[in-house]
Order: structure tokens, then C-alpha cells, then sequence
């Protein structure tokens, strides 16, 4: 009868034994998973930060193309209209017409009246 309850104590030391056991492995991978969970949220929170930069720097970049189209578009338009005012100038050159008087401003502040190019 002793050598039962010997026995049976030396089963339920085993048997604890190997509950201590799992307990230790499974408290080693949760810590595994502890540590990887801290890094991972990290990493998340790292990206985070980084989106927000790249968000705002595409909406910056975003702001100046437009400006700069604007600018562009402002530019072609003035090209455009002094090219059209060279072909006047020149039409009328060729064909001997009167110049306005403000396509020449006279250095002395002075009106001067129309006047006709000679050939």
C-alpha cells in the first residue's frame, strides 16, 4: 500500500513535472510573440509616419505642378499674343501703315503725332 501511494505521488510529480514543462514552453513563445508583436507594431507605426510624409509631399508636389501649369499656360498665352503683335508690326511695316503711337513711347513723355513710314 505504501509502494501505491509512492507510486501515485511519483505520477502526479510527473505529471506536474510536465505541466511545468508545457507552461515554460508556452510562457517562452509567448514572450517570442510578445517581442514580435512590440517590433511589428513599431514597424506599422513607422509606415504610418512615412505615409503621412509621402501624403503631404504628393499633395505639396501636387499644389506647385498646378502652379506651375498655371504659370505655363500664362507664359504660352503672353507668347502668343507678342507673336501676334510682331506679325502686326511686321504687316504693317510691309505694308507701310501707320504705327500706333504706344507700340513706341517717346523717351520724352512727349504725344507725338502718328506719323508714316517712309520707304
Amino acid at each position: 500500500s505504501l509502494q501505491l501511494v509512492v507510486e501515485m505521488r511519483t505520477g502526479e510529480v510527473r505529471n506536474l513535472r510536465e505541466q511545468l514543462a508545457t507552461a515554460t514552453q508556452e510562457l517562452e513563445q509567448s514572450e517570442i510573440v510578445k517581442d514580435k508583436l512590440v517590433k511589428s507594431t513599431a514597424r506599422i507605426e513607422d509606415l504610418n509616419e512615412q505615409l503621412k510624409i509621402k501624403n503631404r509631399l504628393e499633395k505639396q508636389l501636387s499644389v506647385e505642378k498646378s502652379q506651375m501649369e498655371t504659370t505655363a499656360a500664362a507664359a504660352t498665352g503672353a507668347a502668343k499674343r507678342m507673336s501676334q503683335n510682331m506679325e502686326e508690326l511686321q504687316w504693317r511695316i510691309r505694308n507701310n501703315f501707320d504705327l500706333p503711337v504706344e507700340v513706341f513711347p517717346n523717351p520724352n513723355n512727349k504725344i507725338l503725332p502718328p506719323s508714316r513710314f517712309e520707304r
